[in-house]
């Protein structure tokens, strides 16, 4: 596997074990730097893999990153085919 590919990995799978962090938290557990945080969520973002939401509780707004549920990853003919199965 590429090096890319494995941090975007190992970001993805960081994100889906510990929702609701910011770009800094992950940065400091992974130990990786900032930017290469926010470019790899970026791209898993573009992908469609995580969403952010955002804290404005304090002055300083944190951008949180989710990922998605797994019934929001699939097409919405097969959500439809679901919702008739029930």
């Amino acid at each position: 596997m590429p090096k890319k590919s494995e941090a975007e990995y190992k970001i993805y799978s960081f994100v889906c074990q510990n929702p609701g962090m910011c770009t800094y938290e992950i940065s400091k557990r992974l130990k990786m730097s900032g930017g290469r945080v926010r470019y790899f969520l970026s791209r898993l973002q573009k992908k469609g893999l995580v969403r952010f939401k955002f804290d404005k509780k304090n002055p300083r707004i944190k951008k949180l990153t989710y990922p998605l549920n797994t019934l929001e990853l699939l097409p919405k003919s097969i959500k439809n085919k679901f919702r008739d199965f029930k």
